[in-house]
């Protein structure tokens, strides 16, 4: 009977730990502006920087550590366990400071130190700095939080604000490559109603991980202009996966006209801002 009587409360509070988990995703962005987004390091950048910048009216303190993740071909980042990433740069990149204040207004920097080791093998290593919000001590710090009462007894969810940060080594001579290997037609759900988009199909090459975006052009004939039909940005190619598929939208009212020319390609951004690391074109059929 009691766990009968705590299974509402149960399955409230899950519900609220999944509306939490979707607040922290907006909001987030609000409280810090880090600057890159993305490191790379090599021969020539041992020592680079990263900035936190607090636009917000309260100070804020940040705890940092490195954490592992691995990349799947779903284009999603998993976690994995300290030690089971053979690649990590934990050992060979400090940073410091580990706790880092914030002042409202104010811009904080945190410093890498590259020191490779003498036997490392040549190509590319990461590792993810995870730049987490901390809580006040007394049990603020301005994370959104839910709470409620229910059956005489009361809860307080606070979801705690995190960030990572991919550090990338690359040791040696490398290339980044990738080619698109297939596009098929498609149809993506938006707003419970469903619209053309594309399916792409990619596969990675050479030493080093490839990151940018997936842009879709058309030209309906040849006498018509070439036009953006889709943007897809934040497509990483790291090196443990072979390759990913991903599904674009296309731009609301645009269709796939039978007989137009259709053109995909995958640029690079940051570092590699205006590299076109693959392309294909084809016709649509008639």
């Amino acid at each position: 009977m009691y766990l009968k009587h705590l299974l509402p409360i149960f399955w409230r509070v899950l519900a609220l730990a999944a509306l939490a988990a979707g607040m922290a995703v907006q909001p987030a962005r609000a409280d810090i502006l880090i600057s890159p987004q993305r490191v790379t390091l090599d021969a020539a950048n041992r020592q680079p920087i990263i900035s936190l910048h607090n636009p917000g009216t309260e100070a804020r303190t940040y705890r940092l550590k490195w954490v592992e993740r691995r990349l799947g071909e779903d284009g999603k980042l998993t976690r994995v366990k300290d030690g089971e990433n053979p690649r990590s740069i934990a050992s060979m990149v400090r940073f410091s400071p580990r706790r880092v204040v914030v002042e409202p207004g104010k811009t904080q920097t945190v410093r890498l130190d590259y020191r490779p080791p003498a036997d490392l093998a040549p190509g590319e290593y990461r590792s993810h700095l995870l730049i987490q919000l901390e809580p006040r001590a007394d049990g603020g710090g301005g994370t959104p939080a839910l709470s409620g009462e229910q059956d005489g007894m009361s809860f307080r969810l606070d979801a705690l604000l995190s960030f990572s940060v991919p550090v990338f080594v690359r040791h040696g001579a490398g290339t980044a490559t990738a080619q698109i290997t297939a596009v098929e037609p498609t149809m993506v759900e938006r707003d419970g109603a469903k619209e053309p988009g594309l399916k792409v199909s990619l596969t990675r090459g050479g030493e080093f991980s490839s990151y940018g975006r997936l842009v879709v052009y058309q030209q309906l004939n040849a006498k018509a202009p070439v036009e953006q039909i889709s943007e897809a940005g934040g497509v990483a190619m790291y090196t443990e996966v072979k390759g990913q598929t991903r599904v674009v939208a296309l731009k609301p009212g645009t269709q796939l006209q039978p007989g137009s020319w259709v053109r995909v390609t995958y640029e690079g951004e940051g570092a590699d801002r205006g590299k076109i690391f693959a392309e294909r074109e084809f016709q649509i059929g008639k």
